[in-house]
C-alpha cells in the first residue's frame, strides 16, 4: 500500500521563557499511514498525540524530523492542505446557523462556490445522513448531529485525509455506532482516516492499526491482530452454584457473566485447559463451550503505558 502520511524522526521542543524549563513533547516519530486504512493514534493526556495533529496540520513545526503528505515535504503548500479534513476535539460551530449554512460557510474558505458548492453541500448531507436536517438551526442537534455536520464539513474539498480528533468521545452509544459506521464507509470511499481517541473500544472495532505514544515516545506500533495477545481461556457452563463459584476461585478461575445458573469462567493463563477442564467437571457443572480470550486493545493500552511509566520511573 502507498504511504499517505509519514514521519521521520520527528521531534518537537517547546522552548520555555524566562529561563523555565524546555518541554519536549514528542520524540523522534517515525510511523507511516497507508492509503485507504484507519489508523488509531492513542496515549495518555499530554503524550504527544495533539502536538504530532498540529504538525501534520502545519499549525506548528518540528524541531527536526520531517513530514510528508502524499508524498510531498512541503506540506504548507495549498495543493496538499485542500487534501486534509480535519475535525477537532469539541468543535463549535455558531447554533444560529442552519446545518446547510455552516457548510456555506465553510465551503467559501475551502474556495468552492456557486452550483459547486451547493453540489458539494448536497453530497457531503447525503454521506452523513443530514439532509433532513439541512434546515434546522444548529442549536436543536444532538451531540450526534453536530458530529455529523463536523464530518460534512471535513468532507467538503473532497479530501484524501481525514484527521479526527475525539470523533466519538460523550456520544451515546446509538450515536457511537452510527458515527462508527460512517468512518467504515468513509474508508472504503478511499478515504485515510487518522484518529486520535480514549475511546478504545470505538478504535478497536475500526483500525487497520494503531500508534500507542507515551510520553512523546511511540511505544509500540501495528495490527491489532500482531499487537492484542490471547491471554487466557473462558469456559461457558451451565449449573453455576455459589459452592462451585467459590471451590473454583480457590483454585484460580473465577466467574463472571453470571445469569441464573449459567456463567463464563475465566481460566488464568498459568493453567493448563486440561487441568482447568477436571476442576470445572469436578464440580458437577456442564461446559457449554471452550474458547481463548485475547485481549482487548484497552488492556494492552494500559500494558503498554504502565511498561513505558514503570521503565522511566526506573531510569532505563
Amino acid at each position: 500500500m502507498s504511504a499517505v502520511i509519514e514521519t521521520q524522526e520527528l521531534t518537537k521542543v517547546y522552548e520555555a521563557a524566562f529561563g523555565g524549563q524546555d518541554v519536549r513533547a514528542l520524540t523522534n516519530l517515525t510511523l507511516t499511514i497507508n492509503r485507504q486504512e484507519i489508523f488509531g493514534y492513542l496515549g495518555p493526556n499530554g503524550s504527544g498525540k495533539t502536538t504530532t495533529i498540529k504538525m501534520l496540520l502545519s499549525l506548528i513545526f518540528p524541531t527536526s524530523g520531517k513530514i510528508r503528505i502524499m508524498g510531498n515535504e512541503d506540506i504548507v503548500a495549498p495543493a496538499v492542505k485542500r487534501q486534509i479534513g480535519y475535525l477537532p476535539e469539541g468543535a463549535y460551530y455558531p447554533d444560529f446557523l442552519k446545518g446547510e449554512e455552516i457548510l456555506r460557510f465553510y465551503g467559501q474558505l475551502y474556495g468552492l462556490s456557486g452550483k459547486s458548492l451547493e453540489k458539494r453541500i448536497d453530497e457531503t448531507l447525503e454521506t452523513v445522513g443530514m439532509t433532513k436536517a439541512r434546515k434546522r438551526l444548529l442549536r436543536g442537534y444532538s451531540k450526534g448531529m453536530r458530529q455529523r455536520i463536523g464530518l460534512a464539513q471535513c468532507l467538503l474539498a473532497d479530501p484524501q485525509i481525514l484527521i479526527l480528533d475525539e470523533p466519538t468521545t460523550g456520544l451515546d452509544p446509538v450515536a457511537r455506532k452510527e458515527i462508527r459506521d460512517l468512518l467504515v464507509q468513509l474508508r472504503s470511499q478511499g478515504k485515510t482516516l487518522l484518529i486520535s481517541s480514549h475511546e478504545l473500544l470505538e478504535v478497536e472495532l475500526i483500525s487497520n492499526r494503531v500508534g500507542i505514544l507515551y510520553d512523546g515516545v511511540l511505544q509500540t506500533m501495528g495490527t491489532i491482530e500482531d499487537l492484542l495477545q490471547e491471554r487466557d481461556i473462558v469456559v461457558d457452563v451451565s449449573g453455576i452454584t455459589a459452592s462451585a463459584t467459590s471451590n473454583l476461585a480457590g483454585r484460580g478461575i473465577t466467574a463472571e457473566d453470571q445469569i441464573d445458573s449459567r456463567a463464563r469462567l475465566r481460566v488464568p493463563s498459568g493453567m493448563s485447559v486440561y487441568d482447568a477442564l477436571d476442576l470445572i467437571k469436578a464440580q458437577s457443572l456442564s461446559i457449554v463451550s471452550v474458547a481463548p480470550r485475547r485481549e482487548t486493545l484497552e488492556e494492552l493500552f494500559v500494558r503498554v503505558v504502565g511498561d513505558a511509566a514503570r521503565s522511566k520511573k526506573e531510569g532505563k
